[in-house]
């Protein structure tokens, strides 16, 4: 009975040869066609990946090498986004991510509600000062404001903590 077995083996093997030379073809056949997607898409979605789902990296580097191959480039600062590039590579996530929103024309840091509304170029008017930036030009504590004010907020602790346990 050694012969019957043979044929479905064979089978089988030819079956299994050719599903692996479908899976290895498949990644090829899936970059087909995205030179016609346009470069503004492929970066908003870089951006969405990089918000919602950093542990993606290759993915977001496709999307932003896609974008810098894509035949239209309307609305998009592609310097931006090589910058960008060679930013995900540096493994620097956050300047990657204010350099293709830059590249998009949005404010660094702001949600984008409308995808399709994205300016192509920066905003006329200033994106609005981060708060930590805001606090750079004020003036430290110095003398006795600074001990001051340390005491006040014992005190209040202090207060704090004898009324909760009397409430107890």
């Amino acid at each position: 009975m050694p012969g019957t077995s043979r044929g479905p083996r064979l089978l089988s093997a030819v079956a299994v040869a050719w599903l692996a030379v479908a899976a290895l073809a498949t990644p090829a056949a899936a970059h087909e066609g995205e030179e016609s997607v346009p470069a503004l898409t492929q970066v908003q979605v870089a951006v969405a990946i990089l918000r919602t789902q950093p542990e993606l990296v290759d993915l977001a580097a496709d999307r932003i090498n896609d974008a810098t191959e894509a035949e239209d480039k309307d609305g998009v600062d592609i310097d931006r986004v090589e910058q960008a590039k060679t930013a995900l590579e540096a493994g620097d996530m956050a300047k990657t991510e204010l350099l293709l929103e830059q590249a998009l024309g949005a404010c660094p840091g702001q949600p984008v509600t409308n995808p399709a509304g994205v300016r192509a170029k920066l905003p006329q008017t200033p994106c609005p000062t981060p708060a930590h930036e805001l606090a750079l030009g004020r003036v430290p504590l110095h003398g006795a404001a600074k001990p001051t004010l340390l005491a006040i907020g014992a005190v209040l602790t202090l207060g704090g903590l004898v009324l909760t346990r009397r409430i107890r």
